[in-house]
């Protein structure tokens, strides 16, 4: 059986776990992300690298020719 690793959750209040709620559902687009947590693109795309190493699953929905890409959490199968 192979083990599926722990995910440590940021801590309630603070602007990660904001970007983690943000992200849930059908996501949001680099922009909406830096406007709700006032970052820069580098620093969301940095936490994004942060969340992935901390055993978060964030997929990235192609662009659209009507939409911008779409960064969100991959729910569990079950």
């Amino acid at each position: 059986m192979t083990e599926q690793p722990t995910i440590h959750a940021p801590k309630d209040g603070t602007k990660e776990a904001r970007l983690v709620e943000a992200l849930k559902g059908k996501g949001q687009t680099l922009d909406q992300l830096c406007g709700l947590l006032s970052w820069q693109p580098h620093t969301v795309r940095a936490a994004l690298t942060r969340l992935r190493k901390r055993g978060y699953v964030i997929e990235c929905v192609a662009k659209t020719e009507t939409s911008a890409a779409r960064f969100k959490l991959r729910t569990a199968k079950s």
